[in-house]
């Protein structure tokens, strides 16, 4: 990689490549930390591993993310060329995958997962950072939406690619793998001859249309505090009901509405992920607070109606509130990832995207308190403090988000 690499690509035909090979190598990190998934029993049954060690591989996991996340953020923001992160961070998901391919012992398996976690969480800030740089100060959504496209793709391909694998018997614990390793060697190889070097942007004439849209944008610090807060949460709420729904979905599914075929609940997290990922899509040309608002009411619907489906003992019902959830999820996360970019100063970027998802991984932790309640209290109770719980809060991120921004904003 050369130090003296020019400033960013200035055609459109390079500006697009960059903006995918960033959005593609952020997709194939959160691709490899996802492959795992659907693996754990086998691992289990073949390296004769204890049930505990499924929550020790996904723990090693969770600290190299939330350390990446922690670090990485402010190191995003010292450097010139986002490429010294985003290179690094493609070659640990690498040895990782690597790692887990070859896996014969419990140690490899928390390396790769460590290392993993850490290319993940990595890529997150820089990657997200970058986006921001590709894009000029009107089209800050758009690089929310790769971000948060990114994630979606990355958590529906990966257990997809292990599944497929699985179903096939070709070779299961290796081959996706494999193919993570293949995706980071293009990708790297793209990054490495394209620069991803930030300027300082020359100040706009007072008059222009960039300077009334910078002018619009310029909060107190106190305001940037409180939306910064009120993003976190949401992505912390709205990813604790995705994750509850896949760690918890089939067994919550089987007690509560009779659903025994584990796949058919599984297809639900697919569907989920499927219908954010097209709400994030039909939100790109919608404004950052619109898609935030909307995206939590229509949430909270779709949680209504699985509460419904709960209290009838209608299980096509709550595949009507999982798809309604899943549009007012994807909805939510882009309007929240919008504004953290919107309101987040060019010094700050890679922190303030990384504290962003740090909350959301935080949200990752609320299967085990449903799991808590569910052993003391039975299902139904834990699926309505889930549910009741996320409902309230929607409501009030959307009465907070009128009083902090107006809707043109």
């Amino acid at each position: 990689m050369n130090s003296d690499s020019p400033s960013l690509p200035a055609s459109t035909r390079s500006l697009w490549k960059a903006r995918a090979l960033v959005t593609v190598s952020l997709m194939t990190g959160v691709m490899g930390s996802s492959v795992p998934t659907p693996l754990y029993p086998l691992y289990q049954a073949q390296l004769n591993l204890p049930s505990f060690t499924t929550t020790a591989i996904f723990f090693a996991y969770v600290v190299g993310v939330l350390s990446a996340l922690l670090v990485g953020g402010r190191l995003a923001d010292r450097v010139a060329d986002r490429r010294r992160l985003l290179l690094p961070a493609l070659a640990m998901v690498a040895t990782g995958a690597i790692l887990l391919a070859l896996a014969q012992n419990l140690g490899m398996l928390l390396a790769g997962r460590l290392l993993a976690g850490l290319g993940t969480g990595t890529l997150t800030g820089a990657a997200n950072a970058a986006l921001l740089d590709l894009e000029p100060p009107q089209h800050k959504q758009r690089a929310a939406l790769f971000g948060t496209a990114a994630f979606t793709l990355g958590s529906i391909l990966g257990p997809i690619l292990s599944g497929v694998a699985l179903q096939a018997g070709f070779h299961p614990t290796v081959a996706p793998f494999l193919v993570i390793v293949s995706i980071v060697l293009a990708v790297g190889h793209g990054l490495w001859r394209l620069p991803l070097r930030r300027t300082a942007a020359p100040a706009p004439a007072p008059h222009s249309p960039q300077a009334v849209h910078a002018s619009a944008r310029a909060l107190p610090a106190r305001r940037v505090t409180q939306l910064m807060l009120l993003c976190c949460i949401t992505l912390s709420i709205v990813w604790g009901v995705g994750s509850s729904l896949m760690a918890m979905g089939p067994s919550l599914g089987e007690k509560l509405l009779g659903i025994h075929d584990y796949a058919l609940s599984g297809y639900a997290s697919s569907l989920l992920a499927a219908c954010a990922g097209t709400a994030q899509f039909l939100s790109q040309r919608t404004s950052s607070t619109s898609a935030f608002r909307y995206g939590n009411m229509v949430f909270a619907s779709g949680l209504a109606c699985a509460i419904a489906s709960l209290l009838v003992t209608q299980a096509w019902l709550m595949g009507v509130a999982v798809l309604i959830t899943g549009l007012g999820f994807g909805a939510a996360f882009i309007g929240a990832a919008g504004i953290v970019n919107q309101i987040a100063p060019p010094q700050r970027r890679g922190l303030m995207v990384s504290l962003f998802y740090i909350a959301g991984y935080i949200g990752n932790a609320w299967p085990m308190l449903l799991g808590f309640i569910t052993d003391h209290a039975g299902p139904m109770a834990a699926a309505m403090t889930l549910l009741l719980t996320a409902i309230a809060a929607s409501a009030g991120f959307v009465a907070l988000s009128r009083r902090l921004l107006p809707i043109r904003s």
